[in-house]
């Protein structure tokens, strides 16, 4: 009995070791230091209806009257600290630079009450009111910081993408833009949104290699153990909103430079165009995962490789219009 009881904690401390091991090869990535900044990052909670909500909100020192709010939205099993962190706190330095105030908020048990007919978990089902929520983020900051309401918008990643299409489709009049990565709309059977009208404008980022949601279209799903619906593949998703508002003919494609010549994740850019305004732009990151690609921070390895030669957030203000000088110099850090 001593030699069987000696033998299955040597298994057991094994398989311990073995799950460590598979833990930090496959999903654990290093925090990104905190950059010199010219403020903090404040937490917040708001009352919609019978709920708290709670909040991020990051807002430059001397910041300017009128500036623009964006908004950023968090994935499945995070929260909008997590998100902040996994972002590189690019937005906070984007936001330092450019004059702008970012929240970051927390989605109802890590998830957002977004499009998705076929999602099952607990914002979906209880229909949170995730929409109340963000309309209640955006008037506080607009009556208390006198951020401009027309220059207001949103950057989601994952499910966050989702709740994002979902406030450039319904209320597009929230938000002028916005940013959805590695999130493609769900097919018309699969939305519970309205399949027709303008909507807001909209930057799409998709990893060829995004082991979550497929590229090509297909069923979403947290690796077999939670499906999402189907999706339509990136394509359909950047061509069916530009159908959207008005744009029938096809995007014109550009190649980004690399880094190296054996970059092995080149991006291409296609833009969808009404008149000269680029109203549907779609990043295709060839060999990407499930990611928000910028330079800063390496996604866990299980979601698949992270571009460092394409920065989303950056790219997503740069869509946003909100790439200006300040009007005056950040004095100082905290």
């Amino acid at each position: 009995m001593r030699g069987f009881m000696k033998g299955a904690a040597g298994v057991l401390g094994t398989l311990l070791i073995l799950g460590a091991a598979a833990y930090g090869y496959f999903w654990y990535a290093p925090a990104p230091d905190l950059p010199p900044l010219s403020s903090v990052a404040e937490p917040l909670s708001v009352q919609v209806g019978d709920r708290e909500r709670s909040y991020l909100a990051y807002v430059p020192a001397n910041l300017p009257p009128g500036s623009p709010l964006v908004i950023v939205l968090h994935g499945s099993a995070m929260d909008g600290a997590t998100m902040r962190r996994w972002t590189g706190y690019e937005f906070d330095r984007l936001a330092d630079r450019h004059g702008f105030v970012v929240l970051y908020p927390d989605g109802y048990k890590e998830n957002w009450n977004d499009c998705r007919r076929d999602a099952t978990y607990a914002a979906r089902l209880e229909n949170v009111d995730d929409i109340g929520f963000i309309r209640l983020l955006i008037e506080r900051f607009v009556s208390e910081k006198g951020v401009d309401p027309r220059n207001v918008f949103a950057f989601g990643y994952s499910s966050g993408g989702q709740m994002a299409h979902r406030l450039a489709i319904e209320p597009s009049e929230m938000v002028a833009a916005v940013a959805a990565v590695g999130a493609n709309l769900p097919t018309p059977d699969n939305s519970l949104c309205a399949a027709e009208g303008r909507t807001a404008r909209v930057m799409l980022v998709s990893g060829t290699d995004d082991p979550i949601v497929p590229f090509q279209g297909g069923e979403v799903s947290l690796f077999g153990l939670a499906s999402r619906g189907m999706a339509l593949s990136s394509m359909a998703s950047g061509a069916a909103l530009a159908r959207r508002n008005g744009i029938a003919a096809g995007p014109d494609v550009v190649r980004l430079p690399s880094r190296s010549p054996d970059d092995a994740t080149p991006v291409e850019r296609l833009v969808w165009s009404k008149g000269h305004e680029p109203t549907v732009t779609l990043y295709v990151v060839h060999g990407g995962g499930h990611v928000v690609p910028q330079p800063a921070f390496r996604f866990p390895r299980l979601l698949g490789r992270t571009a460092a030669n394409l920065n989303a957030p950056s790219q997503a203000v740069n869509f946003f219009r909100l790439s200006r000088a300040r009007p005056q110099a950040v004095s100082g850090t905290k």
